[in-house]
């Protein structure tokens, strides 16, 4: 199997759970008891938030290694 990179991992983790939130909210609408109605409905809340908190993550996590990697580059030419 090929090795994932950190990124690809997230990014696919972020698009499942994306999935699921669809897809329980789709079934919020099918069903006609209102107590499982509910849970389909905080099982798709929670899986749509836990996408944006991985999402964000990914977004900081790539901020830092850019501001990272520009500061070493800045300072390699500081040294010449």
């Amino acid at each position: 199997m090929f090795p994932l990179k950190l990124e690809a991992a997230i990014i696919t983790v972020i698009g499942v759970c994306i999935f699921l939130a669809f897809y329980f909210a789709f079934l919020s609408f099918q069903t006609v008891d209102d107590v499982v109605k509910k849970q389909f409905v905080t099982i798709a809340l929670y899986s749509l938030i836990a996408g944006i908190v991985m999402f964000a993550s990914l977004m900081i996590h790539l901020g830092i290694k850019k501001i990272i990697s520009t500061a070493e580059d800045s300072a390699e030419f500081d040294w010449e």
